[in-house]
């Protein structure tokens, strides 16, 4: 009986310090994953996502993807973020907006128009309130005439204070214009250079207000915005011929002024 009861307490300690060699083992592998970093961190979370299964390997996926990002392994790192989106059903939905948004910026990285534009859209229907995936699905909007969908998307960009900067507000009059709604365009240009910003920022952002102001046949305003751009330093060929075409205008008895041609929409 002592003998058995002698043996019984040798295999009770010894898978005692056998789970508590095992729990120490796999805190060490969590850390290194979790907070490590190149290869050594890479390998851990693989030993991890390989002991556990879909519903509990996307923290670890979504980890590995970001350290596999770093060194530009794009194929694997798209490889992880699939894994996470193929378990959608078992993993916490705020995991897969995780790799639908690191999705948008590695197809990004990679020049992937198509890509780009198909996890923004996923993004936004799975619940994004991320500004830039929000102003960046609505530039696309834009691009395809699709102002009032843009518009809607910049109104959820816009809850949030630090998205309210140029690239905002320029986008957003974009959108304006593109309903012909020039007076809200002008508002939200006005707003914008409220907003401090480097001067080329400020400067595209004025070019923008000038040219909205000439669709207002507010010339005097136009002129001031188009001349500032210049002197700022942009890049901007049309500034000039439509500064000459608004002089003009201001002259006294002047003809109706026109827009001068080939600066339609350049902004």
């Amino acid at each position: 009986m002592k003998k058995i009861l002698k043996w019984g307490l040798i295999v009770f300690f010894a898978a005692g310090a056998f789970f508590v060699a095992s729990s120490f083992y796999l805190d060490a592998k969590r850390k290194g994953c979790t907070e490590g970093v190149g290869r050594q961190a890479i390998e851990d979370c693989g030993f991890l996502i390989k002991g556990h299964t879909a519903g509990y390997s996307a923290e670890y996926l979504l980890r590995r993807a970001q350290l596999l990002e770093k060194e530009k392994r794009w194929d694997e790192v798209i490889s992880d973020l699939n894994q996470v989106i193929s378990s959608k059903e078992k993993v916490q939905p705020a995991q897969v907006l995780a790799a639908y948004t690191s999705l948008v910026r590695i197809n990004s990285q990679k020049g992937n128009s198509a890509e780009v534009r198909k996890y923004l859209e996923l993004a936004v229907q799975n619940g994004s309130k991320d500004p830039g995936i929000l102003i960046g699905l609505a530039g696309i909007y834009i691009e395809e005439k699709q102002f009032q969908e843009a518009l809607g998307l910049l109104a959820g960009a816009g809850e949030v204070d630090k998205a309210r900067k140029h690239p905002y507000y320029n986008m957003l009059a974009s959108a304006y214009e593109g309903l012909n709604d020039y007076q809200k365009a002008y508002a939200a240009l006005k707003e914008a250079l409220t907003v401090s910003a480097p001067r080329p920022v400020l400067a595209a952002t004025s070019k923008h207000l000038g040219l909205v102001c000439f669709e207002l046949k507010s010339y005097k305003e136009a002129e001031t915005y188009l001349s500032y751009s210049l002197r700022a330093g942009l890049d901007c060929p049309e500034c000039g011929l439509l500064l000459t075409t608004i002089r003009g205008a201001l002259e006294p008895s002047a003809a109706p002024v026109r827009r001068a041609k080939g600066t339609r929409n350049q902004r």
